[in-house]
């Protein structure tokens, strides 16, 4: 799968007849220059440059799980880009300069084509052909996006249905949406939400009741720590659901904090610890500086942090606001080093008045993309010894990712505080397990039971892939409600990876070393179960 994005410049013909030439290539170069940022942030790769016009990919060569989510970040800060640059293009050549946008998802033909005195790295499909279709009906400054990336980013982005339309080369009208922006708040991008299908939590009793137990250590005076380990759709995020409401309804409930990592944001200086700033004060990154700042300030006051602390400061220049302000404006000659102690004993002081009146639980979400300045700034955090009369606990919830940055964090509390560490380490559902959750999903009694071991064998004791299976068969209307009651409609028994699973699994095998890949080729050739000493035999190692 994977998801192309097409931008091109609006009346370009136009444009290039009223100038120069070379005015017009010097133009278009440093525009290329200008939205090719957006695109490498993201790690999307450009395709093509075709005069006025850009063809990105996302997905190729490299999968990530979130490529339609990182393609429409991109186009979003491409157009932002672009209104920056409009206004020099204007000062200068007296034009108008706007561009449009058009992305789509799908399976294509990757690779290089060409003849034997040209070959070129692109990606060939019907998939492509309906991205260059969504641009090419997109209004100046718009995005445009197909029904397929829709299904994928739903939850984190605004969007407006504009119902469908003729789509040349399309013998059937396509429904085509907009993209009006972020949302304040994202949803989740996996499970069935979007189905209106409520997921119970079934076989994670005990983990609960580890999490619970460990709750109870905060009356301690001693900073205590949560380290929830699991691969990929073993319900890490649903298992911390499920801890929150459970403690919420104790009487005197902790404050509950959340920081998320981006799955993007290894690159990203200090948008961990941003992230959990930024919760604090309850200013999504959508806020304006000005909202941002005043939360900041608010936030402060509230919990007895003067104005003219130098907490305010140090957050604010970490926020990247106040620039306007001279105690901010100077810190940006500061030496990285002191300014990164600053913005360390900022945070600790805002953690420790935090936590002052009530106890204080800081959750780390998907600590394996976590920057290596937010783990170098939170290994500092969880060593402090000021912490020592204060209610608080350090959650970080990660995949078991030996070599990313925020594993260091797991380590050292392993080696440092394992006395005041839970270590929660999720496994596959059970056989038994997994038949309790279709079930409870779809109340499937009703099922053919060998619908039911079709769903199970798909997914291995997985409850994301379960959720997701499931997911794509009701979208398919082989699963559909009759009379109240889920049944049947189609053949389940020939299901299909459904697409986020695919990103999901494609994202994990590129970032597989090249001889583990090639292992796992062979392997997938000689079938889904086999003897090892069959593939030994196979790679000639036995």
């Amino acid at each position: 799968m994977v998801t192309a994005l097409f931008a091109d410049v609006v009346g370009s013909t136009a444009m290039a007849e009223s100038m120069d030439p070379e005015h017009w290539a010097g133009l278009m170069n440093r525009a290329f220059d200008q939205i090719s940022k957006p695109i490498y942030h993201y790690e999307g790769s450009i395709a093509r440059l075709m005069g006025d016009a850009l063809l990105a990919f996302f997905g190729a060569p490299i999968a990530h799980e979130d490529d339609p989510v990182r393609a429409v970040n991109a186009a979003l800060d491409l157009l932002a880009s672009t209104a920056e640059f409009a206004e020099s293009v204007r000062a200068d050549y007296g034009q108008d300069f706007q561009m449009r946008v058009g992305i789509n998802t799908g399976p294509v033909v990757v690779g290089e084509i060409g003849s034997d005195l040209k070959y070129e790295y692109t990606a060939m499909g019907d998939a492509v052909n309906l991205a260059a279709r969504m641009q090419a009906a997109a209004s100046p400054g718009a995005i445009l996006i197909s029904e397929e990336t829709g299904r994928f980013v739903q939850p984190v982005f605004e969007l407006k249905s504009l119902g469908p339309i003729d789509v040349k080369g399309k013998s059937e009208p396509v429904n085509v949406f907009e993209v009006l922006g972020r949302k304040e708040r994202a949803g989740r991008l996996r499970g069935l939400d979007a189905a209106g299908i409520s997921s119970p939590m079934i076989g994670r009793a005990k983990d609960l009741e580890a999490l619970m137990s460990a709750t109870a250590t905060l009356s301690s005076d001693s900073p205590q720590y949560v380290a929830i380990i699991g691969e990929a759709g073993l319900g890490k995020s649903r298992l911390v659901t499920e801890w929150q409401r459970s403690i919420s309804k104790s009487r005197k409930k902790p404050l509950w904090v959340t920081g998320q990592c981006l799955s993007y944001g290894r690159g990203l200086a200090y948008h961990l610890v941003i992230d959990l700033v930024r919760n604090v004060i309850n200013a999504p990154a959508t806020a304006s500086n000005e909202e941002t700042q005043l939360a900041l300030t608010h936030t402060l006051e509230e919990i007895g942090i003067n104005e003219s602390d130098e907490t305010l400061a140090y957050l604010a220049h970490l926020l990247s606001i106040g620039a306007d302000l001279p105690a901010i404006a100077q810190l940006g000659n500061m030496d990285p080093q002191l300014l990164q102690a600053q913005y360390l004993r900022s945070v600790q002081h805002l953690c420790r008045a935090l936590s002052r009146n009530q106890p204080l639980i800081l959750v780390f979400e998907d600590i394996h993309w976590s920057d290596p300045s937010s783990t170098d700034l939170l290994l500092r955090l969880i060593g402090d010894s000021d912490f020592s009369d204060h209610k608080i606990m350090f959650c970080f919830i990660t995949r078991p990712d030996h070599q990313a940055s925020g594993w260091e964090i797991i380590a050292s509390l392993s080696r440092e505080s394992a006395d005041r560490l839970t270590t929660v380490e999720l496994a596959s559902l059970s056989a038994e397990e997994s038949r309790m959750l279709i079930s409870s999903l779809l109340e499937v009694e009703a099922l053919p039971k060998r619908a039911r071991d079709a769903i199970l064998a798909k997914t291995e004791g997985n409850p994301f892939f379960m959720e997701e299976v499931v997911r794509m068969l009701i979208d398919q209307d082989v699963l559909g409600r009759e009379n109240g009651r889920w049944v049947a409609k189609g053949d389940v028994e020939s299901i299909q990876i459904p697409d986020t699973l695919q990103g999901l699994l494609l994202a994990r095998i590129d970032h597989l070393p090249e001889d583990t890949k090639q292992t796992l080729r062979v392997a997938s050739v000689i079938g889904r179960q086999f003897a090892v000493r069959v593939l030994e035999s196979v790679l000639g190692r036995g």
